[in-house]
């Protein structure tokens, strides 16, 4: 494509000196005729001046040019941008400026070739790399990350703690900042709209500041209300362990949900749409927790998870507090079913991926003696059943979940009196915003509880929102802690833990 510029802007370097000297000579030969000398110095100079700027100003231009990228709007408008002064950034180009082939503009060698972009670059909820034409190009990237940058401190109140098997673990004091998420995220689709992809990088000061790969998975989506994952992701339970950890009500999530959750695996999983407004997502699963294992680390037991939900009014927000100010009430109700099997090697020793349970008291349900004395659990089923509620008003909110796990079929390398344990744990926490999206309060009270021993947390705390935007918050809480059965670096509080933490978090997103 092939035009020549016609506009004052396209000229060219010698098009404007030209100009100018011709300009500069007719102005001097009619002010020199009638005017004394010291004024046609000063219109001369004036004269200079003007062209010293113009020539400034094309080379400004051309290098802009040389460095469009990307620019909005049809092929067709680009003579028309650019001959009236129009925005450049408004076509799908990219100009150069090149001595080869290009167009005559007046008299200058330079030349102009032009092709149309096939991608743009923009921010809407992340850094987007988009085709203009889907049909064409059905390829799309968007990028998204947060930063929790966190402080915390532990003060004790007992100096120490004893497990089932009767052995004395020391309870230390903590006084750190950490880095407690650095995440990046890419999303998008490929070869079809319909095929999509996650990939989910995460970095940590308490994990050793190693990268990890949280989450990767590809997806298809047949329709608006169904779509099949192929992948690593979420075990699938109740709504503060899917819900992002960016989005809790204080700076972690509750003491009973960490103890309880699954974690990630490898599987296949759907979701989709229950009516007009419900929702589901079932999976199945390596495991209830093989996040980073090799296959050799697990057993040849698959697990099960579904969980639903339905919302009544008005939509809730994808947070637990009420930033998005609902002037309708919002309810949610959901629950979560899981089934996962668990076995051990062939000599008898337990494997990796059942070493996330423990006892009411803290106790690894997989340690030496946790149960009886010389005998070391191998193998047992997990059933695990949950309810979840949440609700928004104005301002106020409030969601509560309880869980409900039974451990059935247990054997170890020895006689083991327990046949089956059954443990429940539940918590509630609500809040208020006291100015509207700038600062609220919120409280919380989390327990967990089986024949062997219980833990608690009560804790108060406040989100200050410093910009008009949800994604960059400052919160603080302070939290209560029990005989905490829980060990978890995540949310800072570890297994035996009885006194106060303190928590201080800076959080922003794109």
């Amino acid at each position: 494509m092939q035009f020549r510029w016609r506009g004052p802007i396209a000229v060219g370097w010698r098009g404007i000196v030209h100009r100018f000297r011709f300009s500069v000579l007719f102005w001097l030969m009619i002010g020199g005729a009638g005017s004394p000398a010291r004024a046609d110095e000063q219109r001369m100079l004036e004269l200079e001046r003007q062209i010293e700027a113009q020539a400034e100003e094309l080379k400004s231009l051309r290098e802009r040019i040389e460095r469009l990228g990307e620019i909005e709007g049809p092929v067709e408008d680009l003579e028309s941008n650019l001959c009236t002064g129009g925005d450049l950034h408004r076509t799908p180009l990219v100009c150069e400026l090149t001595p080869e082939d290009g167009c005559d503009l007046s008299g200058n060698d330079q030349g102009l070739r032009v092709r149309r972009l096939d991608y743009e670059a923009a921010y809407e909820n992340g850094f987007w790399l988009r085709p203009f034409d889907p049909e064409k190009n059905p390829f799309a990237l968007r990028i998204n990350g947060w930063i929790q940058m966190r402080h915390h401190a532990f003060a004790r109140t007992s100096d120490t703690w004893t497990d089932n098997a009767g052995l004395v673990h020391p309870i230390a004091d903590r006084n750190a900042f950490d880095i407690e998420r650095g995440r990046l995220l890419f999303s998008g689709h490929a070869i079809d709209e319909r095929l999509t992809y996650f990939l989910h990088l995460d970095g940590d000061t308490d994990g050793r500041s190693n990268v990890d790969f949280f989450d990767y998975w590809w997806a298809w989506r047949f329709d608006e209300d169904f779509q099949l994952q192929m992948g690593k992701r979420k075990v699938p339970f109740g709504r503060q362990w899917l819900l992002s950890a960016r989005h809790t009500r204080l700076a972690d999530r509750p003491m009973a949900i960490d103890f309880f959750r699954p974690d990630r695996s490898t599987g296949i999983a759907g979701m989709g749409t229950v009516w007009a407004r419900g929702r589901y997502e079932w999976m199945i699963s390596n495991g209830y927790s093989t996040a980073n294992l090799a296959p050799e680390d697990g057993d040849t037991r698959l697990t099960l998870a579904v969980t639903n939900y339905f919302d009544f009014g008005e939509s809730l927000g994808d947070q637990l507090v009420d930033y998005q100010w609902s002037e309708d009430p919002a309810v949610r109700l959901g629950h979560s079913f899981v089934f996962s099997p668990q076995a051990s090697e062939l000599n008898q020793d337990p494997l990796d991926e059942i070493q996330f349970i423990r006892l009411g008291d803290g106790t690894r349900l997989t340690g030496f003696g946790s149960l009886a004395p010389l005998a070391t659990v191998n193998q047992f089923d997990v059933w695990m059943y949950g309810l979840d509620g949440a609700f928004q008003y104005r301002g106020w909110s409030l969601n509560s979940e309880a869980c409900f796990r039974w451990i059935e079929d247990l054997s170890g390398t020895g006689p083991v009196p327990e046949k089956g344990i059954f443990q429940w744990g539940s918590y509630i926490e609500g809040g208020k915003f006291l100015i509207r999206r700038k600062l609220d309060l919120n409280l919380r009270y989390s327990h967990v509880y089986d024949r062997f021993g219980s833990g608690q947390e009560t804790a108060v705390g406040s989100n200050w929102f410093p910009v008009d935007d949800s994604r960059m918050k400052v919160t603080f809480d302070v939290a209560h802690l029990n005989s905490s059965p829980l060990q978890s670096t995540a949310s800072d509080i570890l297994v035996g833990d009885d006194g106060f933490l303190f928590r201080t978090q800076f959080q922003a997103e794109f």
